[in-house]
C-alpha cells in the first residue's frame, strides 16, 4: 500500500465504516493534514482526559450535496446528545472531534489533535517522534484508513527514544494555565496605582497626545445588573495584529538598546496591570489600516486547562472594515467574536459605538476593565465625577478606598495624597509632561516638581563614571504636610517618590519641606539591554549603582539642609513662600512657559496657549530653562525651633494691636535668633 497523501488544500473527507459523512474544510490545520479521516471509535468525553493539553483546529462543513449536509448535522447532533468524542486515527496522527456546544449552529466543530512524526533510526528501522503530549489509551496500535484499506503498525517501545518535537500552537492560545492570570495580577498587589501606571506608560510609548481615564457604570447581562468599568483611552498610533499578539503573550525579548524615550521593555505591563485592576479586560485598537479586538479574561477561562485569548482583526477596505483573512481564518474570527460577546458586556452595538470613538483621530487604543478588584464588600477603588466648572479641589478623582500610606523609613506625615489619590499621582508621574491626561472627565494639571520649588539648587556629581544631576529646593505645600524626600525618575517616569535619604531617615523633621528631583536613566543602564529597575517600575534593583546613588543623595540633601537653608522671615498674616518662577503649559505645543514670580497663575483660563497673556509669544519659541535659584545660608532647625517660630509668627501678627508692637517685633526676632543658635529664649514681658 502506498503512502497516505497529504491534502494540497485544507479539505478533509470525514468517513465512518468506509462511508462518507461529509466533505469538510479544516481551519487552522496542523502542518501535515491527511485528506481522509476515518472514525475508528466514538467514546464519552469523560473517558478522554488529555484534550485540554492538545492543540486544536476546526472543521467546518463543505458539502457537495444535500445528503452531505444532512449527514453532517446528524453526526454532530449525535455527538452533542451523547456528549461524546469522535476519534479518527490516520497513520501517525490522531484527531478528537469534540461535541459542539448546545447553542451551536453546527457551522464549525472543534478538533483536538496529536501528531507523531516517522523517521529512520541508525538501525534502519522506522521510529516515531511523539508530539510531547501525554500518552492515552488509544496509543500503541494506529490504524490507517484510506480507500477502504486498513494497515496496522505497532509502536516499537524497545527502540531508542527519538527527539521530541514541539507541536504547532493554535493562534490566540498560550500554553499556560488560566490561574496564571491571577498570579500576574499580584505583581502590583502592594499598590494598585502601579497597575494604572502600566497602562499610562503604554499610551506614552504609543506617542499619544491625549489620554482619558474614567470609571463608569455599565450593564452586564451576565451579572444581571450595572457594574463599574474602568476605561483607559488614548489617541496613540494603535497596534496591528502582530503587535496585539505580542501584547497579550507572556513576555518578549528585551530590547538590546535602552531607548530613553521608551518606557516598556519587560513585556508584562499590560497583563500585570489589567489583571490587578479587574478579572476581565477588552482591548480595541486601531491604526490607519487595521482594527483589532483582544479579550484577556479570567471569567472566560474558568474551569479550562489552557489559556484562551480571543483576538479578532480587521483590515480597511475603502471606508469599511472587513475580517483580515491574511492573519486569521474568517470562521475563527467569528468564533472569537462570539466568545467576546458571550463573556463580556460588549455586544455588536456597544463594540460599534466604541469603534466610533476613533473617527475623530482615526487611530488609538481603548482598554476596558470590569469585575474590578474588591475591598471587603466594596471595590478597592472609589471614584467621583466632581463638579463641572469647579475649582481644582472639586475635580473628579479615583481614590484607593483604604487611604493607606506607603511605608517609608523616617516618615511621620499622615497626609501623602500621592499614595491614594490618582489625580495627585498623575500630576507628577512624568518628569517633563507632554501628554494631556483627563481623569473622570477633567484635565489633570501636570506639576513638574523641579519647576514648583523655591530657593532651588542644582547639584551635579559622578557615580561609577556616570554623570548625575540633582535639583533640590523647598516646597511650601510639602512643608505644611511635613513631607520631604527625593523623587527618582527613570526614562522620564516616576519610579520612587518621597525617598528619604541621609538625616531624613533618622529624624522626622530633618529636611522638612525639602524636595529633590533626579533622572537616573543613564545611571541605571547596565548595558546589553539590562537595566536596574524592577519590572513593576515602582522600585530599583539592589545593585551597586543604586547603593552609591543613595549615599550620594543623602550627602547632598544633608548639605542643602545644613548649609543652604533660607533665613527664616516672619511676616504678618502668615504669607506663603512661592516658587522661584511661575510656570504654565501650552495646551497646543505642550511646552512649558516661564512667567514672572509674582504672577498669579490661578487667573489664567482653563485652556491656555502661547499667544495669550502674559507670555504673548508663539509655539515655535524654545522652551525656557530654569536658572539656578538664589540661596541664603542659615543654621539647621529642630522640631522645637519650628514650634517656636510658629509661636513667634502668631505673636507678630497681633503685635500692632497695642502701642508696644515695634518693641515686641524686635524681641520676637531676637528670640528666634537665640533659638536658632541653641541659646535659651528670653522671657517675654509678664510671662515669668
Amino acid at each position: 500500500m502506498g503512502e497516505e497523501k497529504l491534502a494540497p488544500d485544507p479539505y478533509v473527507l470525514l468517513m465512518k465504516d468506509q462511508k462518507l459523512i461529509c466533505r469538510t474544510q479544516c481551519l487552522n490545520p496542523p502542518a501535515e493534514l491527511p485528506r481522509c479521516w476515518s472514525l475508528s471509535d466514538i467514546v464519552p468525553r469523560a473517558r478522554v482526559h488529555i484534550l485540554g493539553d492538545l492543540p486544536h483546529c476546526f472543521l467546518s462543513p463543505a458539502p457537495e450535496s444535500s445528503r452531505d449536509r444532512s449527514e453532517w448535522g446528524r453526526f454532530l447532533t449525535y455527538l452533542q446528545k451523547k456528549d461524546s468524542v469522535g476519534i479518527a486515527k490516520v497513520k501517525s496522527s490522531q484527531f478528537y472531534i469534540l461535541p459542539p456546544d448546545k447553542e451551536s449552529n453546527f457551522s464549525n466543530v472543534q478538533v483536538a489533535y496529536r501528531v507523531e512524526k516517522t523517521c529512520s533510526g541508525s538501525d534502519g528501522q522506522e521510529h516515531r517522534e511523539d508530539n510531547g503530549f501525554p500518552s492515552d489509551k488509544f496509543q500503541g496500535s494506529i490504524e490507517n484508513h484510506h480507500g477502504g484499506n486498513t494497515a496496522t503498525e505497532t509502536c516499537r517501545r524497545h527502540q531508542p527514544l527519538a527527539v521530541k518535537q514541539v507541536p504547532p500552537l493554535k493562534k490566540n492560545y498560550a500554553q499556560a494555565h488560566p490561574s496564571y492570570l491571577e498570579t500576574l495580577g499580584q505583581v502590583h498587589y502592594a499598590w494598585i496605582f502601579g497597575a494604572i501606571a502600566e497602562l499610562v506608560d503604554n499610551s506614552r510609548d504609543a506617542e499619544a497626545t491625549r489620554m482619558d481615564i474614567s470609571i463608569e457604570e455599565i450593564y452586564s447581562k451576565r451579572a444581571g445588573k450595572e457594574i463599574p468599568m474602568l476605561s483607559v483611552i488614548d489617541d496613540g498610533h494603535g497596534m496591528i495584529h502582530e503587535e496585539v499578539e505580542k501584547m497579550v503573550c507572556f513576555g518578549h525579548k528585551k530590547p538590546e538598546v535602552d531607548d530613553p524615550d521608551y518606557i516598556g521593555r519587560f513585556g508584562v505591563g499590560f497583563k500585570t496591570g489589567a489583571m490587578r485592576l479587574g478579572r476581565d479586560a477588552l482591548v480595541i485598537t486601531q491604526t490607519n489600516d487595521s482594527r483589532s479586538i483582544a479579550f484577556l479574561s479570567q471569567s472566560l477561562n474558568e474551569g479550562k486547562d489552557n489559556l484562551e485569548i480571543p483576538i479578532v482583526s480587521y483590515r480597511r477596505k475603502g471606508q469599511c472594515m472587513e475580517v483580515d483573512t491574511s492573519v486569521q481564518l474568517e470562521a475563527l474570527a467569528k468564533y472569537n467574536l462570539k466568545v467576546i460577546k458571550d463573556f463580556s458586556p460588549f455586544d455588536k452595538y456597544l463594540i460599534g459605538a466604541k469603534a466610533g470613538l476613533f473617527r475623530e483621530n482615526n487611530t488609538g487604543t481603548q482598554i476596558y476593565i470590569w469585575n474590578l478588584d474588591e475591598w471587603g464588600s466594596q471595590y478597592c477603588l472609589e471614584w467621583d465625577r466632581g463638579l463641572t466648572g469647579g475649582s481644582s479641589f472639586h475635580k473628579g478623582d479615583i481614590m484607593i478606598r483604604s487611604r493607606r500610606l506607603r511605608s517609608r523609613p523616617g516618615q511621620i506625615s499622615k497626609k501623602v495624597c500621592l499614595d491614594y489619590s490618582l489625580r495627585s499621582y498623575l500630576e507628577v508621574i512624568f518628569l517633563v509632561p507632554r501628554i494631556r491626561i483627563y481623569l473622570q472627565g477633567s484635565l489633570v494639571k501636570s506639576r513638574p516638581l523641579a519647576k514648583y520649588l523655591n530657593q532651588t539648587s542644582e547639584v551635579s556629581g559622578n557615580i561609577i563614571g556616570k554623570r548625575v544631576h540633582l535639583t533640590l529646593g523647598r516646597s511650601q505645600l510639602e512643608f505644611e504636610h511635613a513631607n520631604c524626600g527625593i523623587f527618582l525618575y527613570w526614562h522620564g517616569r516616576l519610579i520612587e517618590a518621597y525617598k528619604r535619604v541621609g538625616g531624613m531617615i533618622h529624624n522626622g523633621d530633618w529636611g522638612r519641606g525639602v524636595i529633590g528631583v533626579i533622572d537616573v536613566t543613564d545611571l541605571m543602564n547596565e548595558g546589553n539591554g539590562r537595566v536596574g529597575v524592577l519590572n513593576t517600575k515602582q522600585s530599583f534593583l539592589d545593585c551597586e549603582p543604586y547603593a552609591q546613588l543613595e549615599a550620594w543623595l543623602g550627602e547632598k540633601a544633608d548639605e542643602y539642609w545644613t548649609d543652604n537653608f533660607e533665613k527664616l522671615k516672619l511676616k504678618k498674616g502668615g504669607s506663603l513662600y512661592k516658587p522661584d518662577h511661575e510656570w504654565v503649559q501650552c495646551d497646543k505645543c505642550r511646552k512649558w512657559r516661564m512667567l514672572s514670580s509674582g504672577f498669579d497663575v490661578k487667573t489664567l483660563p482653563e485652556e491656555w496657549f502661547c499667544y495669550m497673556d502674559p507670555f504673548n509669544g508663539s509655539c515655535e519659541m524654545q522652551e525656557q530653562k530654569v536658572d539656578r535659584g538664589v540661596i541664603t545660608v542659615s543654621a539647621k532647625r529642630t522640631r522645637q525651633d519650628i514650634k517656636d517660630v510658629e509661636d513667634d509668627a502668631m505673636i507678630n501678627s497681633d503685635a500692632n494691636s497695642d502701642g508696644e508692637s515695634n518693641q515686641t517685633q524686635k524681641d520676637d526676632k531676637r528670640d528666634v535668633t537665640r533659638s536658632r543658635r541653641g541659646q535659651p529664649r528670653a522671657c517675654k514681658k509678664g510671662s515669668c
